[in-house]
């Protein structure tokens, strides 16, 4: 089970690495035609927050700020179609984060920076198989405006869309 593991820990991460290079060397690459980012109007409402920057002895702290929009959105439901990105080690995922590109793709390369993710926790404690291939699933939007520890935002009691 171990070497099983490491090798699907190593599968991905250097595998990440190698199209990473290739997309920073500027060539034409396989994985750029492979997907195509899933943005929709919630993943842009999503996209337009913007953080405050204050300073606090000395320090600069960022604050999220969630524009009228995206503020609207706090409690509600909606549906979301995106590539999953794991928290933790491991196969089957409770919690794990959602981005509008796949993990393999380099994140910062090209594309105007960070992607839009959210945080997503299933409902009833339910786990899913980690997956390639982009998943759709159902759930409530939570903004976080205070646990710098984590995303700013969550989609909660989440399930999947067959």
């Amino acid at each position: 089970m171990f070497k099983k593991f490491t090798l699907v820990f190593l599968f991905i991460f250097l595998g990440g690495e190698c199209y990473s290079v290739l997309a920073q060397t500027g060539l034409e690459s396989q994985h750029l035609a492979d997907h195509k980012p899933l943005m929709n109007e919630v993943w842009k409402t999503f996209d337009t927050m913007l953080y405050k920057v204050n300073k606090k002895n000395g320090k600069t702290i960022y604050t999220p700020f969630f524009p009228s929009k995206l503020a609207k959105m706090d409690g509600m439901k909606v549906e979301l179609q995106g590539y999953m990105v794991p928290l933790k080690a491991g196969l089957r995922h409770n919690r794990f984060l959602l981005s509008v590109l796949p993990v393999l793709q380099c994140m910062f390369c090209g594309q105007n920076g960070i992607p839009p993710m959210v945080e997503i926790t299933l409902a009833n404690n339910d786990k899913i198989w980690l997956k390639e291939n982009p998943i759709t699933l159902k759930g409530y939007v939570k903004l976080n405006e205070k646990d710098r520890t984590r995303v700013e935002i969550f989609i909660q009691d989440a399930s999947i869309v067959k």
